[in-house]
């Protein structure tokens, strides 16, 4: 779907700064959707500054809107990133994809995850990976879109080194 282009009453358009307070709003209700309600850490000013302010941007942000004749409420948000690999070159990481829950089952994901994945084409990226929660019943979207499972098809481990212990390694002398 090319930028902007309405697909029944949702259209998806590039995130601007004064979306980053409903981006805020549903990073939350993801975070409980997910079971990890005290997990975000990020305050509106952070994404506001990360990605529009920063030079260059930390991230890039789809977002779905409703088109309706009173306004056009933000329904749903993909936010991503480029990352790079030795093997392949330019890639794409989709660090989050979602849709608020009364607006599910109307292919909004899909219209948010099929401009992402066209953005990847477009800007020359070999890939666009991302995780999802092994008990997410969205696995079985993903898996339909030709996406693979790492862990099942190749034994990558997906690891993270963060707060005290990233704190303790790097503050340690070798």
């Amino acid at each position: 779907m090319a930028e902007g282009h309405i697909e029944g009453d949702v259209q998806i358009r590039p995130a601007k700064k004064e979306d980053m307070s409903a981006v805020a709003k549903m990073i939350q209700e993801l975070a409980d959707f997910e079971k990890m309600p005290e997990g975000p850490k990020m305050s509106v000013e952070d994404l506001e500054h990360d990605g529009f302010v920063r030079e260059p941007p930390a991230f890039q942000c789809k977002i779905a809107e409703l088109n309706t004749q009173d306004n056009n409420p933000v329904v749903g948000y993909a936010l991503y990133f480029p990352t790079y690999s030795t093997w392949e070159g330019r890639a794409m990481m989709l660090e989050d994809l979602y849709v608020r829950n009364d607006q599910r089952r109307r292919g909004v994901g899909k219209k948010l995850f099929k401009a992402v994945a066209k953005e990847a084409k477009t800007t020359g990226c070999s890939r666009l990976d991302f995780h999802v929660l092994e008990w997410n019943p969205a696995r079985s979207f993903y898996e339909n879109k030709g996406a693979v499972n790492l862990t099942s098809s190749e034994q990558w481990c997906y690891y993270r080194l963060a707060g005290d212990a990233l704190h303790k390694y790097t503050s340690e002398t070798d």
